[in-house]
């Protein structure tokens, strides 16, 4: 049985410094690995949803059964801006994800140079208000 002081002293030790320890691995492994693994989900999930496998497959039939030539020509150009529309968001949510990860990985680099930064400048600048005499 452990004494109140060594739990303790692990606890400080062990635990919370290999915690600290790990969390860059951590962050930049797992972490981006499944932050990645969810955009990708998610854009799969969209382009489901945006059906665009569909509209390519039913590009040339006619649509509400026109089959002379308007009709066709018609049915075609309306898919086809469909399709582009359908395919230009899925793009946005794509470059939006990509930025999301990009963010994730820039995150401890940029907070550890913001508190670093903020620690030089209040060691080298002098305080802005002057002590009462």
């Amino acid at each position: 049985m452990q004494s109140r002081t060594g739990a303790v002293a692990r606890l400080l030790l062990v635990d919370l410094a290999g915690s600290v320890l790990w969390f860059p691995l951590w962050w930049y492994t797992t972490g981006l690995s499944r932050v990645i693994m969810h955009g990708l989900r998610v854009l799969r999930y969209r382009a489901r949803s945006y059906s665009l496998a569909i509209w390519l497959k039913n590009f040339f039939v006619p649509m509400y059964g026109q089959h002379d030539l308007v009709g066709r020509l018609v049915s075609v150009v309306m898919r086809f801006i469909v399709l582009v529309g359908r395919s230009i968001a899925l793009l946005v949510e794509a470059m939006f994800y990509l930025f999301v990860v990009a963010l994730w990985a820039a995150a401890p680099a940029a907070f550890l140079f913001l508190c670093v930064n903020g620690l030089i400048r209040a060691a080298v600048i002098p305080p802005l208000h002057r002590p009462l005499t």
